[in-house]
């Protein structure tokens, strides 16, 4: 990690207020005070009243979150620790549910780009009944997806082994082993294995619509829960959809798979890092975008426009943190996106 010491505490809100003009990114504070120095002057320099959206959040609770992240990725970039990987432009589009839902129901989200559609997937048990499973979300269903698409990309075949375990599935994730992380993975595994997604572009007059399942085929291992008494399963091999495989390759985008681990906490904070993925490096110049998108894209479902941007600028800036070359600026009506290089390069 970058660290540095901060000024002493007597340094005032305007010194420590000189570290963020307009222009000023987390890895710029960072680079010049360290991860913990970071934070520090954000705490003087929100004391005048008159502090910009970065100072704001650094001082806030996801302070030291932001800055370690902005520390790790200054130091993948120097060290070339990035892991190229790759997402379905349409993925970068709309996500996934941030949190779970009831088993049995769909997840819909509207962008000003496309609609998503994601229909559970339904368990046969050995005594035929059937069981709905759930729509996957969070972040390790977004990590399995980046999972599956990488390795889908580079090896130019839709089957994909996932291991012969719990444990060697969340290590090949690369996140941290053991206690739950083992059965939530396990769960969106399958909740991944067996949904339906839609994806539609346009409207009722005229449009697309790209009906698929994500995965044809997979096979799996059933244990015996102690605690619930059920039987849960273990997808250990998947088999791709001809129809998504095809889309990929058609429309992939390139990521950093150790930024988007860095964003593990938080999803909305992956959807954005995607987001940006897909929208920065293909501008052709600086470009608005107001609260009332941002909003429909990613908080429509979870709350009020008049909160949104409060709930939205701390996963704006951990994304931000983990994607160092983006070129993006908090103004008073939304972002204002820049013509930026990829988050990696092939």
């Amino acid at each position: 990690m970058v660290d540095a010491k901060a000024k002493s505490p007597g340094s005032t809100a305007q010194e420590q207020g000189e570290l963020f003009p307009a222009a000023a990114t987390v890895h710029d504070v960072v680079e010049a005070r360290g991860a913990r120095g970071a934070v520090q002057a954000a705490q003087v320099a929100v004391l005048d009243g008159k502090a910009a959206s970065l100072p704001k959040v650094l001082a806030g609770r996801m302070g030291r979150q932001i800055a370690d992240t902005a520390s790790s990725a200054i130091v993948r970039e120097f060290e070339g620790g990035s892991e190229i990987a790759y997402s379905y432009s349409a993925w970068c589009l709309a996500g996934l549910p941030h949190r779970d839902q009831p088993k049995d129901q769909n997840w819909l989200i509207e962008t000003d780009f496309a609609r998503l559609l994601v229909r559970p997937g339904v368990r046969l048990r050995d005594d035929n009944s059937q069981e709905f499973i759930g729509t996957p979300f969070g972040s390790y269903a977004r990590l399995l997806m980046i999972d599956w698409q990488t390795e889908a990309l580079e090896r130019g075949s839709r089957e994909i082994h996932m291991g012969r375990s719990a444990s060697a599935v969340v290590a090949r994730l690369g996140i941290n082993r053991g206690g739950p992380s083992n059965g939530k993975v396990a769960d969106q595994l399958e909740r991944l294995a067996t949904c339906t997604v839609d994806f539609s572009f346009g409207s009722d007059k005229k449009g697309v619509i790209v009906n698929q399942r994500l995965v044809d085929a997979f096979s799996y291992v059933g244990e015996r829960d102690p605690r619930s008494k059920r039987t849960a399963r273990l997808v250990e091999r998947v088999m791709l959809s001809e129809a998504f495989f095809n889309e990929l390759r058609r429309h992939p985008v390139l990521v950093d798979r150790a930024a988007v681990r860095d964003l593990t906490t938080s999803p909305l904070a992956i959807d954005i890092y995607l987001w940006l993925a897909y929208r920065l490096h293909s501008l052709p110049k600086e470009t608005p975008i107001g609260w009332d998108r941002l909003w429909r894209q990613f908080g429509s479902r979870v709350g009020a426009l008049k909160n949104f941007k409060t709930q939205f600028e701390g996963p704006l800036h951990l994304a931000l943190s983990a994607y160092k070359n983006a070129r993006v600026r908090v103004t008073d009506r939304g972002l204002l996106l820049e013509p930026s290089p990829p988050p990696i390069s092939p």
